[in-house]
């Protein structure tokens, strides 16, 4: 006999899945860990340093005609091609110092890739590819943004002024970003900004700077002369104005604080380059004294440019003593001192610039038509037409030389850098996109020149999916962690 009972307990029950999703967000993004770097890389990201200060303070035209020539100390010259040489002649350029593999995935920076984005399709270091930073560029590299010509202060900025809800008015960010950052609206009979005619101007204009200026007033700029947004984002009933964009770059901007500040305490992080110049010159005078745990590897790379780029240590010493004075080592590879002296120039100002950059850059170039044929004006009818997703990342790379020229990071830390930001916007853009629940696309060039495709679909309950494509190929999302099928619900 079967006796019967009532109870509290209900005979189905919601497993967690894409019900409750919508709720949920997705798990945080985590660092990377830092370059790891060969002693031939090594030597080759401080060759590529010192040759940058050297040239710090040629015009930028200047730097595009190899038979150029630099004054060192007002009786040594040489001409770009010589410093060329000087670089090619170190093995790292040669393809056969990275033929190693790195257990990376498609978004990350290792040294395949790091190499490859400096050299030609012939596999050659050359005056283009050294001034590219990194990416992938169209037309000169030795060249300053537009973006960032006419970059320019509206206001005095807040950081800690809070930031809008996500469904405030244009008008209420568009007073966020003059208090967040100090962008805002140019006005046709503003004076004009103080030009960057040089690398070293470059990074006089970079330290003062809120890490999200440029890319706000670019923001600002495109969306009050009428710029379109990606075609995928322009559907009936879709949300995305303005506003949304501007909410999704405070989104991105702040993650990619969190993650560069948490990347440069790291442990493993690389010694700053001025650092490094500095233990190079007690190395070659062979006057260290105490061991240290990684000597072995930054004596090989002071060894290695020894003797394969000896002109290039010659010039640095040179400079040196031209502008220090003469010291009591025969190679003096010092990195510059800061000029400024309203400014002490500290690595750790430019700690969030890189990842930054590469977040905000990317989701002006996901969210915004950047099509080749799409142009518009930054400011009054005189104003040059320019191509926004170009002059992006042209802005992205002056942003590196102008790190790599303060002796504060190594290009191969810009690489991770920005491409670690490009991570960062495309996990704020995917938490948007699924958030949003409807049909959605857009398309984009990545800093190495590949198109990411995203589209993101519908789903009767909770978050959407969203899925990305490489040069028309599936792959993962970045740093996405392993997880339930967000699509499957089980009820019991």
């Amino acid at each position: 006999m079967t006796a019967f009972a009532k109870t509290r307990h209900r005979g189905l029950r919601l497993i967690e899945g894409s019900g409750q999703q919508a709720v949920r967000r997705r798990a945080p993004l985590h660092c990377p860990p830092a370059p790891r770097l060969t002693a031939s890389e090594l030597a080759a990201n401080m060759a590529e340093i010192f040759a940058l200060s050297l040239l710090r303070h040629q015009p930028l035209a200047a730097l595009r005609d190899p038979h150029g020539t630099t004054d060192v100390d007002g009786r040594t010259r040489f001409a770009l091609s010589e410093l060329l040489c000087e670089l090619r002649n170190l093995p790292w350029w040669d393809g056969a110092a990275q033929t190693e593999a790195e257990a990376s995935g498609p978004w990350q920076s290792h040294p395949h890739q790091r190499w490859a984005q400096r050299c030609n399709v012939d596999g050659q270091l050359t005056l283009r590819t050294l001034f590219s930073a990194g990416l992938s560029l169209r037309g000169e590299t030795a060249a300053v943004s537009a973006l960032w010509d006419t970059d320019h202060v509206a206001a005095t900025p807040d950081p800690t002024t809070a930031r809008p809800s996500d469904a405030a008015p244009m008008s209420e960010w568009a007073t966020w970003c003059a208090r967040a950052s100090g962008a805002g609206l140019r006005w046709p009979d503003a004076p004009p900004s103080e030009p960057v005619t040089t690398l070293d101007d470059m990074t006089a204009r970079l330290y003062p700077m809120a890490p999200a200026r440029p890319f706000h007033n670019a923001a600002l700029a495109a969306l009050s002369r009428g710029a379109a947004l990606d075609a995928g984002l322009q559907v009936p009933g879709s949300p995305w104005d303005g506003a949304r964009v501007m909410a999704l770059m405070a989104q991105a901007e702040a993650l990619a604080r969190r993650v560069a500040l948490c990347q440069a305490m790291q442990s493993d992080r690389l010694p700053r380059p001025v650092v490094t110049a500095a233990r190079m010159t007690v190395w070659l005078a062979h006057e260290e004294r105490a061991p240290q745990t990684d000597a072995a590897l930054y004596r090989a790379a002071a060894e290695e440019l020894a003797q394969l780029a000896p002109n290039l240590l010659a010039w640095v010493s040179r400079s040196n003593r031209a502008h220090r004075g003469a010291g009591r080592f025969d190679t003096t590879l010092f990195l510059p001192l800061s000029s400024d002296t309203d400014h002490v120039r500290l690595p750790e100002d430019l700690a969030v610039h890189g990842v930054v950059a590469g977040a905000l850059a990317t989701v002006l170039k996901a969210v915004f038509d950047t099509s080749r044929r799409t142009q518009f004006q930054t400011v009054g009818a005189a104003a040059p037409s320019m191509a926004l997703g170009e002059e992006v990342d042209r802005l992205v790379a002056n942003i590196c030389l102008a790190r790599c020229v303060s002796g504060a990071y190594h290009p191969a830390e810009n690489d991770s850098d920005i491409r670690l930001g490009q991570a960062v916007a495309l996990h704020a853009l995917r938490d948007v996109l699924e958030r949003e629940n409807r049909s959605a696309g857009l398309s984009f060039t990545d800093f190495d020149g590949r198109l990411v495709d995203v589209r993101s679909h519908p789903r009767h309950l909770g978050r959407g999916t969203a899925e990305i494509r490489l040069d028309h190929s599936p792959v993962a999302w970045p740093q996405d962690a392993a997880s339930p099928a967000a699509h499957l619900t089980a009820v019991v």
